[in-house]
């Protein structure tokens, strides 16, 4: 059975989602920096996440296909920590959306940072896929753990600093509290999608060594 020509490859449409969630990434630290006028920007990066759904609906028909449909489970949970990835900043930004902070919290502006470079590494493998080097997936995969333990140490010590003497509001704190929470979630997301990447990567060695 060959691949249905209608459908773009999977590969593709991943690359396509991860550019797509980078720049997204980019549309957030703009709102961050322009919270008095953020419409705009809480707009721009609602159409991409839409855009990653539909990217994302692709990828699930394309699995059906060989030779992803062979490892079809795996390449499932990479398509939705992928996607899990740009749903993080979108809920990020509907958050602000609602409670319209007046300034950025430092620290959110961090794990963001984090966020973007760990997508920026990540798309370096999956531009690669499927042809992986292992050793450069492991790589990647040690890099954005490091990251997501960097992005998770400073959500738990802001907590703990902010508990003892906060500036803020107790509605605000609550606000910050739950977006930095949810950047720091979608550290996870990049990290776990690098984890599934390179079993991945380990299937096709089997496959091809046989």
């Amino acid at each position: 059975m060959s691949p249905d020509p209608r459908f773009r490859p999977l590969e593709s449409l991943l690359r396509q989602h991860l550019d797509n969630s980078i720049a997204c990434g980019q549309e957030l630290k703009r709102l961050f920096g322009h919270l008095d006028t953020p419409q705009a920007h809480i707009a721009e990066i609602k159409r991409m996440e839409e855009f990653g759904d539909r990217l994302t609906a692709e990828a699930h028909r394309a699995l059906e296909d060989p030779p992803y449909s062979e490892l079809i489970h795996l390449t499932q949970l990479w398509v939705k920590h992928l996607d899990d990835i740009i749903d993080g900043l979108n809920n990020t930004a509907r958050v602000i959306d609602i409670f319209t902070p007046e300034r950025a919290e430092p620290d959110a502006q961090r794990i963001l940072a984090i966020i973007l470079e760990m997508a920026a590494r990540l798309a370096v493998e999956v531009r690669r896929y499927p042809g992986n080097a292992l050793d450069e997936v492991r790589d990647c995969r040690e890099a954005l753990k490091r990251w997501e333990e960097e992005a998770d140490t400073i959500y738990h010590e802001w907590r703990k600093s902010h508990r003892r003497h906060s500036s803020l509001s107790l509605i605000s704190e609550l606000d910050w509290t739950e977006i930095l929470g949810l950047l720091e979630a979608t550290t996870d997301a990049c990290y776990h999608s690098a984890v599934l990447l390179e079993r991945i990567t380990r299937h096709h060695l089997r496959q091809a060594a046989f």
